[in-house]
């Protein structure tokens, strides 16, 4: 009674923490709740508010948030090894056709026994130590669960320069249909000009004809830079996890933030944080743990087993009971473990080496986003001197022009300079805004912003 005592507590044990180990993994990702937005609700998002959308509603963010949930269950399956096993059953036989010789013998016939007996039985084997085996397993999956969590910082680190990407590409395009719009309404005016000096014998009808066409043509660009714009809106969307909701607006415009930060504090922070690093890291030492757990096959397993059997037959009773360790080896096949050490210490100097060559590539892509910075930086400065020039420019043309001196080539020319200008100044613009989330995606950590801004504009300016 005592053995079976055991193996009730053995048994009650096991389906406790088992039960533990189901209402942990049951547990939802933090993020798994998303906000409902429907094209009835308008919104106005800043930049902040579509990266907090997109962490709750983008798909690719909630399956990696599963995978690194998957992983982790593989660790108290490593350890499950030391649970108790369990099994339970029900033996039923029948015996029939015996017969003895002395019977035949005395009363000339042959005499038939039949037995019949059932006896239901429990029986349980736990193991004890395994001399490292066990342990150097749930590391390792430890380690790919630690490596699971890493690629989710870098998915998500991604998606939010994806987001970035998206959000200044919305703001360029809507700075472009600004640019197209004026555009639009001056060379409306200079045809209405044109009309009148031609009407008046001042102007040949080819001003009218150049100012009929150069508005058309401003017009046509109008049109392509509303469709750029609702392309760019649709991708923030998708980006964000609600690919058809569009009412919506942005609250921001873009911006010159300054960042004080050199380039090898970028570096340093990159080699400490860089997501895609730390997995590369805690994938190698995942591989180590491999390598450590197929060594450590060659070692046996010790445990212990125990079976209680209570049951009746036909004549008699049946009741069967044991308890008992054991020191073994399960299936050990020496040249195949042998071969999975060497697979395994192959795939361990594999990982060390992608590591390496993931470090490298971190600091190329760190180095070249600071350069394109700093590049861009300074293609700002000179992009607005030249929009000084061509606006400049542009006001004496149109002074010429409407006094009568000036000609419709000079002053087409003088509109392109100026309309050129304007569109590459926000080009530039956009293109800092980009290669400085490009940095901070790189590093894998934002970067704060400078006091100061790099150049102070008036929307007049431009």
């Amino acid at each position: 009674m005592k053995l079976k005592k055991i193996i009730t507590l053995i048994c009650i044990f096991c389906l406790t923490m088992s039960t533990a180990y189901a209402i942990q993994d049951k547990k939802a990702p933090d993020n798994d709740v998303k906000t409902e937005y429907t094209n009835d609700v308008h919104s106005v998002f800043t930049l902040k508010d579509c990266i907090e959308v997109a962490i709750s509603n983008n798909p690719d963010i909630r399956a990696s948030i599963y995978n690194e949930m998957a992983f982790k269950t593989k660790i108290a399956q490593a350890w499950a090894n030391y649970f108790p096993k369990i099994s339970a059953g029900l033996d039923f036989s029948r015996n029939g056709n015996a017969y003895t010789a002395s019977a035949t013998r005395l009363y000339g016939y042959r005499s038939t026994y039949t037995t019949m007996g059932y006896m239901p039985n429990i029986s349980a084997d736990m193991l004890l130590f395994d001399f490292g085996k066990t342990k150097a397993s749930a590391d390792r999956a430890k380690n790919l669960y630690n490596a699971s969590q890493e690629d989710t910082k870098e998915n998500i680190n991604t998606i939010i320069f994806d987001i970035k990407s998206a959000y200044y590409n919305i703001l360029f395009a809507q700075a472009q249909i600004k640019v197209y719009e004026d555009t639009v309404k001056d060379y409306q005016l200079r045809l209405d000009q044109a009309w009148s000096f031609y009407k008046l014998g001042k102007k040949a009808k080819v001003d009218v004809v150049t100012a009929d066409y150069n508005l058309g043509k401003a017009q046509l660009n109008l049109v392509k830079a509303k469709n750029i714009l609702k392309v760019a809106r649709v991708k923030l969307s998708t980006i964000m996890g609600l690919p058809e909701y569009t009412n919506y607006e942005l609250s921001d415009e873009l911006a010159l933030n300054s960042f004080d930060i050199t380039s090898e504090i970028a570096l340093k922070m990159a080699m400490d944080v860089r997501p895609e690093l730390l997995s590369a890291q805690k994938s190698a030492q995942a591989a180590k743990m491999n390598l450590r757990a197929s060594r450590r096959q060659f070692a046996p397993d010790l445990g212990i087993y125990g079976s209680y059997g209570n049951g009746i037959g036909n004549e008699y009773n049946l009741r069967s009971a044991k308890i008992g360790a054991s020191l073994s080896y399960t299936a050990l096949n020496i040249l195949k473990t042998a071969k999975q050490v060497s697979q395994a210490k192959a795939e361990y100097e594999k990982s060390l080496a992608e590591f390496d060559s993931t470090k490298h590539s971190v600091y190329y892509n760190v180095k070249k986003a600071y350069l394109d910075l700093e590049t861009n930086k300074e293609s700002i400065i000179i992009a607005k001197l030249a929009l000084d020039q061509a606006r400049e420019q542009y006001r004496q043309v149109t002074g010429r022009y409407e006094a009568g001196v000036g000609d419709a080539i000079e002053l087409k020319d003088g509109e392109n300079t100026y309309l050129n200008a304007r569109l590459d100044f926000y080009n530039a613009i956009l293109n800092y805004n980009l290669s400085f989330a490009n940095l901070e995606k790189e590093i894998g950590t934002p970067i704060k912003f400078s006091d100061d801004l790099i150049i102070k504009l008036t929307p007049d300016e431009i």
